[in-house]
């Protein structure tokens, strides 16, 4: 089977063949509607505290990564 782009190929006669995503043959693909404004989802306190810890270790990163060594405030 030869694959020309995103969901196109052709089988071992040489004709078209469309590709379905597996999720979609299984039912398991969630659909949304196009155009419709829906509300953000709300952050859960676990989600806030990962966001929060990403955001800490990254900022430790850099400032590692600017002095050169370990995090002065830790001592």
């Amino acid at each position: 089977m030869r694959r020309f782009g995103i969901g196109l190929s052709t089988d071992d006669k040489g004709q078209p063949a469309l590709v379905v995503h597996p999720e979609i043959k299984l039912g398991r693909a969630h659909f949304r509607p196009v155009g419709v404004e829906q509300p953000e989802p709300e952050e859960t306190p676990k989600q806030r505290a990962r966001r929060e810890l990403k955001k800490r270790m990254t900022d430790e990163r850099l400032s590692k990564q600017r002095t050169g060594g370990p995090d002065p405030e830790k001592g």
